[in-house]
């Protein structure tokens, strides 16, 4: 358990018992540690009543106001009941609040918290039963529920052809060429092969259209780099799935975008990289079973060509990995989610006009 629960735990009890004494209903707060919660939670909170939005910090506040939420607190703060899509119910360290967590990326492409954490939550969402039962093995004792609600964007008719149309002519992408979608985990975590690319992507701009994202905890030098190269797209907005969709092959390493890249059938190539305390054996061996596999940045180009002139390569394997990853990919994982939160939180029932 992190150490500073322990020393906050009495003193933020003792804080919780003593306003609740003044509080005349219960206050219910969607906790995000980064401004990417608040679109995790789009398509949970649109089937909800009224939830407050507590931020990490002043950092986090500014730029939630920047997406235009006017009203939003930050931490410490003392709920009812609060919602994240973090594993991070101790900074809630009262029994008393009723904790309900979301996966903040799909499916878990690396070795999952420690059950002493899940186990802090009433209820947290993993994007699959089969997901859900991996977590079970480690001791996890939490209700658990199938739901991935970013994805409904997807499924629920939100997203156009005529928006993406929209948007490729907006980042002036060129219709005579095929689009590459480079993506990559946070560095830290010893899983990332942006070093591999990041210096020399440039090399395919006379080829390729461009598209690169990263993980939003990526060290500063390599998104400096990336920023102010004029030969890609940086794509700074939090929702990338209509880029995923924009892209005719996606390049990848051990990111969690690859669940979406499967989900939309897009063609993969990843990059190989070192085996760290996080690793885990089967989604390494999941990732071989739907991607084309490579060492080094000089490869890259043969295997995307390939992936192109052979359009059904891994198809179907992405397919079944989809049905591993995600359980009834059809719009409606919010509302369903959301009905088991009212389940807990009757307060959040959404009244209807």
């Amino acid at each position: 358990m992190v150490f500073s629960y322990y020393i906050n735990r009495p003193i933020y009890a003792a804080a919780w018992y003593f306003l609740r004494i003044f509080r005349g209903k219960k206050r219910c707060v969607l906790y995000c540690e980064d401004a990417f919660d608040i679109l995790l939670f789009k398509n949970v909170g649109r089937h909800l009543g009224n939830v407050e939005i507590v931020a990490k910090n002043k950092s986090v506040r500014s730029n939630l106001k920047k997406l235009g939420y006017e009203h939003v607190s930050t931490m410490p703060s003392f709920p009812d009941a609060v919602i994240m899509f973090r594993n991070m119910a101790w900074k809630f360290p009262c029994k008393k609040i009723v904790k309900i967590g979301f996966k903040h990326g799909a499916y878990n492409f690396k070795a999952h918290s420690k059950a002493q954490y899940y186990n802090m939550f009433n209820l947290f969402f993993l994007t699959s039963n089969n997901e859900a039962e991996r977590v079970k093995k480690s001791g996890v004792t939490a209700e658990l529920a199938a739901a991935y609600p970013k994805i409904d964007s997807i499924f629920d008719g939100s997203i156009t052809a005529d928006h993406l149309k929209e948007l490729s002519e907006k980042i002036g992408l060129d219709p005579d060429k095929k689009t590459l979608l480079f993506s990559s985990t946070w560095d830290g975590s010893g899983m990332s092969a942006i070093d591999k690319w990041y210096d020399k992507i440039s090399s395919l701009k006379s080829r390729f259209n461009l598209l690169v994202t990263v993980h939003d905890w990526m060290s500063g030098s390599y998104k400096n780099a990336l920023r102010e190269n004029r030969d890609i797209f940086f794509i700074e907005e939090l929702d990338r799935i209509k880029y995923i969709m924009l892209a005719d092959v996606c390049v990848n390493d051990t990111s969690s975008l690859i669940a979406e890249c499967c989900l939309l059938n897009k063609p993969l190539v990843t990059f190989k990289t070192a085996q760290t305390s996080r690793t885990l054996p089967d989604v390494i061996e999941l990732i071989e079973k739907i991607s084309l596999r490579i060492d080094r940045f000089d490869e890259l180009e043969g295997a995307v060509d390939l992936l192109l002139k052979n359009g059904g390569l891994f198809a179907k394997e992405r397919a079944e990995a989809a049905k591993i990853m995600f359980d009834t990919p059809d719009g409606l994982a919010g509302k369903r989610a959301a009905e088991k939160i009212v389940e807990l939180v009757p307060e959040l029932k959404k009244q209807v006009c």
